[in-house]
């Protein structure tokens, strides 16, 4: 065989030349065909593939997961939100509740002051009745003291005849109409 001018190196056996090519080959065929561990192309293809594939199963994992905190988020929101509905209802019942009571409460106070004043001007009358009887007993009291004393101070005979002479004489002037009325009848 002829040495070939256009290769870099010189071929000394072609035998040599077409067992290292046959071997390169197979070793390409047992690269790229046969699943070696850690020297084959369908190795390496099943490891990338796994890992792919845990990949695509983290992703879609994280992605439930996601779309779980997503729609839990959304019902403590919606949750939330109904709590400050119910708070804001019931902050508005407790309000009017309050309002009622204070226009009770109020309206107890009024009766209760209608009834005290009612009371006291009842009391203030009686009082007042008291206070005028009384009042006409001292005058009474009084005048008949004054007249006790001023009977005493003129106790003198002449005069006290005359006194009771004066009560005769009109006892006398209009008593005998009234007993001939009462004698007649």
């Amino acid at each position: 065989m002829e040495a070939v001018e256009w290769l870099p190196f010189k071929i000394e056996d072609p035998k040599i030349f077409i067992a290292v090519v046959v071997g390169f080959a197979i070793i390409v065929l047992v690269v790229l065909r046969l699943p070696v561990p850690y020297l084959s192309v369908p190795h390496y293809r099943k490891v990338l593939d796994e890992r792919e594939g845990r990949i695509a199963t983290n992703k879609q994992q994280v992605d439930t997961a996601i779309a779980d905190v997503q729609k839990l988020r959304s019902d403590y929101a919606a949750r939330l939100e109904r709590i400050e509905e119910e708070a804001r209802e019931r902050m508005a019942v407790a309000v009017r509740e309050a309002d009622a009571a204070q226009a009770e409460i109020i309206a107890e106070a009024e009766q209760l002051a209608q009834a005290i004043r009612r009371r006291a001007d009842e009391e203030l009358a009686r009082e007042r009745t008291r206070q005028r009887i009384l009042f006409r007993q001292q005058l009474v009291r009084t005048a008949l003291d004054s007249a006790e004393s001023a009977v005493r101070k003129v106790t003198d005979e002449p005069v006290q005849r005359k006194l009771i002479g004066d009560f005769i004489a009109q006892a006398v002037t209009s008593a005998p109409g009234r007993r001939l009325d009462q004698g007649g009848a």
